[in-house]
């Protein structure tokens, strides 16, 4: 048999166990094209997402996509079609953009899907009543109302603030973030409290589960069902009493009107408008579609309980769990292709006897790591939040123009051009009549900061691996993995280590904008030629002094571009850091994106590219101004009045 008659077979063989593996035919779904479902990030959307999917996909045949995104984003597609369906809407915390949508008819309300979310202001309960197990003494023992507050403002110590305390408020950018917002305004708790907003729900839960599990005060905005309620035993605190009224004029005016405690929210699903009058059987299914509070938390039970378990897998887990739940908003006919045993495509999956635990060991391991050294990158950490304060301190201080002097100089120093000169002092000029001049001196401070901790760790580590060549083959892996990992994922170890703020970002900045540093270090100084050195030995000049006097400045352009490259990436790390709490431009950004502000987030990004320009332009100045200077035969001549100064 011919080798291709054998390759044809094997096809053959291939196909026919992959048809065999899938059962019986799906029926054709209602549309041709797949449910397209909002992606709202949080645990309790995902689960509903996925459940939803999977019976979709099993039981009417459909195809379904996901489109990540945070609520306003994904309520404005919803209305223009991008998406089909939204699992949870808040319509007491959408009021305004949810009824215009309505009112225009792009989408439709298809009813409740949990009747019983509940949302306020959280502390631990050892706070209050302590905690003899874990050795902790009440700290605010009359903490029952959010009045009560001022008298222990101190206990929840903002340490980038330290007069005051901290306040978790809602994610950056949601409807939830202004209301809490007029909240600590009308509670008269704004003198006392920052108020800190982070840029998503991953950064809040992980700030109340590193509070939690240290035994420290922690006071946020949170909602439920989450694991975070169910995980750890937290306090509401009391607010005015509710009333239908009040709450509506509130929500509709937050600084006109006084506040009162959130409402027991009835989440809905929506749907765009043409999708629902498309797919009648799908809409009843939807319309169908009722859970509760405890169920959702048991199942984010299990996945938080389940250490690498995906939305996915908990919602097979309900699927086969309870029954009792689903056939009720499906056909019996549809009940009866879910309840068939699950098959699994063998072309597509890979065996699942074959997976590493690779995501458990990790988090042991960091978990483990953090207990053991988590104090010590604390006070490491407090270093840098005190470096950080200064130096802001001292930018704030400075008079604009001073500031605007300050950097033509610098430029006209690098460049010797006026007209280039006057186009630095233009560009920061242009960030302050976009009305950003105090964020972006808060942008300022954490690039200086970011870079300098750069200098300080690139160019040490850049001239080892020059001159130690085993060395330098251990650490090029190490650092294309530092470059290639996306730069999301240094916001873990951040977080973890250092909590949410500022610290956490100069962290993150600097793991992901130092190996261009170190690379082009590097090759600077293994790229000065042998002989130069060798003559500067046959002089009797020491190790220390051929690297002072004749490698480094000959590897000065190449250190340069290290470091306008280690800049740049230090600048487009900002918007990212503001997912973890780091404040400025980025932050502006952020906001921009959750609220679908394009003005806003448009303005951020110049000012942010105007300091780009302002910090590529004098770096790329001075590398090639110091490409004109260096001269071998005048870095020998120094070279050896130094030794003759310095013999006896």
């Amino acid at each position: 048999m011919s080798k291709f008659s054998f390759m044809i077979c094997l096809l053959c063989l291939i196909v026919a166990q992959t048809s065999s593996s899938r059962g019986a035919p799906l029926p054709a779904c209602e549309l041709e094209r797949p449910v397209v479902f909002g992606g709202l990030d949080w645990d309790s959307n995902a689960f509903h997402t996925e459940v939803a999917r999977i019976i979709l996909e099993e039981g009417y045949g459909c195809d379904t996509d996901m489109i990540p995104g945070s609520t306003l984003p994904l309520v404005t597609g919803l209305g223009r079609g991008d998406i089909d369906i939204l699992m949870e809407i808040w319509r007491d915390n959408l009021v305004e953009p949810w009824q215009a949508a309505l009112a225009r008819g792009d989408v439709v309300d298809l009813g409740i899907n949990f009747p019983d979310a509940v949302q306020g202001w959280y502390v631990p309960r050892y706070l209050i009543e302590g905690d003899a197990t874990r050795g902790i003494l009440p700290a605010a023992p009359e903490l029952k109302s959010v009045f009560d507050l001022p008298r222990y403002a101190s206990l929840f110590q903002d340490p980038e603030v330290p007069d005051k305390g901290r306040f978790y408020n809602c994610i950056l950018g949601w409807q939830c973030e202004l209301l809490n917002s007029a909240k600590l305004r009308a509670y008269g708790l704004q003198p006392h409290f920052t108020n800190f907003r982070p840029g998503t729900s991953t950064a809040l839960a992980a700030a109340i589960a590193s509070a939690y599990a240290k035994g420290e005060p922690v006071l946020a905005y949170y909602w439920g069902p989450t694991w975070v309620l169910g995980a750890y035993d937290l306090v509401k605190l009391e607010e005015p009493a509710y009333s239908a009224e009040s709450w509506s004029l509130f929500a509709n005016d937050p600084d006109a009107y006084p506040p009162t405690a959130y409402p027991q929210v009835e989440v809905a699903i929506g749907a765009n408008t043409r999708f629902a009058a498309d797919a009648p059987q799908l809409v009843a299914f939807f319309q169908s579609y009722r859970t509760n509070n405890k169920l959702v938390s048991e199942a984010l039970a299990f996945l938080q309980a389940t250490p690498g378990s995906t939305a996915r897998e908990a919602a097979r887990a309900f699927i086969e769990r309870r029954p009792d739940i689903w056939r009720a908003w499906v056909p019996a006919e549809i009940a009866a292709r879910l309840s068939a045993p699950h098959t699994v495509d063998v072309e597509t999956n890979f065996p699942q006897a074959w997976h590493l635990p690779v995501t458990d060991w990790v988090n042991v391991r960091i978990a483990a790591f953090v207990a053991a050294y988590g104090g010590g990158f604390e006070v490491a950490g407090g270093y840098v939040l005190h470096l950080i304060l200064m130096v802001e301190a001292l930018l704030a201080s400075a008079p604009w123009w001073l500031v605007l002097l300050l950097v033509a100089g610098i430029g006209y120093h690098a460049t010797a051009n006026v007209f280039a000169a006057a186009g630095f002092a233009a560009a920061l000029f242009f960030v302050g009549v976009l009305g950003l001049w105090d964020l972006g001196l808060q942008t300022l401070a954490l690039t200086f900061v970011s870079v300098g901790l750069s200098l300080l760790i690139g160019l040490p580590t850049g001239i080892a691996l020059a001159k130690l060549p085993r060395v330098r083959r251990v650490a090029t892996p190490v650092l294309d993995a530092m470059q290639t990992l996306p730069s999301f994922v240094y916001l873990i170890p951040a977080l973890m280590l250092f909590g949410l703020g500022k610290v956490p970002a100069v962290f993150a900045t600097i793991i992901y904008a130092t190996p261009p540093l170190i690379r082009l270090t590097d090759l600077g100084v293994r790229l000065v030629a042998d002989a130069f050195t060798e003559v500067a030995a046959d002089l009797g000049a020491s190790r220390f002094q051929q690297l002072r006097d004749i490698e480094l400045p000959l590897a000065l352009p190449n250190i340069m571009a290290g470091i306008n490259q280690t800049i740049m990436m230090a600048l487009s790390m900002v918007v990212i850091a503001s997912m973890i709490g780091a404040r400025g431009l980025g932050e502006q950004v952020l906001l921009g994106i959750q609220r679908l502000d394009v003005g806003q987030g448009l303005a951020a990004g110049l000012a942010i590219v105007a300091l780009a320009v302002v910090f590529d332009r004098i770096t790329q100045a001075y590398g090639k101004r110091e490409i004109k200077r260096v001269s071998v035969l005048k870095l020998i001549s120094a070279l050896l009045r130094r030794l003759r100064a310095a013999a006896p």
